[in-house]
C-alpha cells in the first residue's frame, strides 16, 4: 500500500527562504501639526500593525507595514484637541548593520502615505471649557520614516524590538514609535 505525501526541500546551495509575514503592537508618542496650532504630545496605543518583509540583495531587506490608529489627544488654551484616525502603508529599506548576542540588527529609512482624519478639533479656555470649535479635515499625508529593528529567532518565530520616527512632510502626524514585532517564516 503506497500513501501519497508532498514533500519540498531547500536545494543545496539554495538561500533558504525569508520572507516573513507578522503583526506589531506598541505604542507612540504622537502630536499633530495642526494648521490652527499644533497638538500636545501624547502616548497612545498601535493595537493594529500587519507587516511583510523580506530580502532584496545581499544584506537588504524592505519592510512594508499596514497599520491603523485612533488616538484622541488633550486640548488646551493654545493647544487643538483633536481625534485622530489614521490608516496607511509603511514601506523602508532596511540594512543590515550587523549581529550580536541578542539578535540581528537592522537600521532603515523610507516613506508612511496614511489617509488621516482629524475630528473634533477645539481648544479649551483657562477654566478648561470649551474656547473655540474648527471644522474637521482629512486627507492623504506622507511622512518620512527612520527605523531600527532588532530582532531575535524564538522557534519559528522571530521576535523584534522596533524604534521608528515618522516626520510628516506637510502638517499632520509626527511619532516616535516603540512596538514588539512577531514575525513568521512560511
Amino acid at each position: 500500500m503506497f500513501v501519497s505525501v508532498n514533500v519540498q526541500a531547500t536545494a543545496i546551495g539554495m538561500p533558504l527562504p525569508a520572507a516573513r509575514l507578522g503583526f506589531a503592537i506598541g505604542v507612540a508618542n504622537l502630536s499633530v501639526n495642526d494648521p490652527i496650532a499644533d497638538s500636545d504630545n501624547e502616548w497612545v496605543i498601535r493595537p493594529i500593525n500587519l507587516i511583510y518583509t523580506d530580502e532584496l540583495i545581499s544584506s537588504k531587506r524592505y519592510w512594508l507595514e499596514a497599520f491603523y490608529q485612533d488616538a484622541v489627544l488633550s486640548a488646551s488654551q493654545d493647544q487643538v484637541g483633536q481625534h485622530v484616525k489614521q490608516f496607511g502603508l509603511r514601506a523602508s529599506l532596511q540594512q543590515h548593520i550587523g549581529t550580536a548576542r541578542v539578535g540581528e540588527s537592522w537600521l532603515g529609512g523610507g516613506l508612511q502615505v496614511s489617509h488621516d482624519r482629524f475630528e473634533n478639533r477645539h481648544t479649551v479656555d483657562s477654566a478648561g471649557y470649551l474656547a473655540q470649535t474648527y471644522p474637521d479635515r482629512s486627507g492623504l499625508q506622507t511622512g518620512l520614516l527612520l527605523n531600527y529593528v532588532l530582532e531575535k529567532s524564538v522557534g519559528s518565530w522571530d521576535v523584534a524590538g522596533k524604534v521608528e520616527k515618522n516626520i510628516p512632510i506637510s502638517d499632520g502626524v509626527s511619532e516616535f514609535t516603540l512596538s514588539v514585532v512577531f514575525l513568521f517564516t512560511y
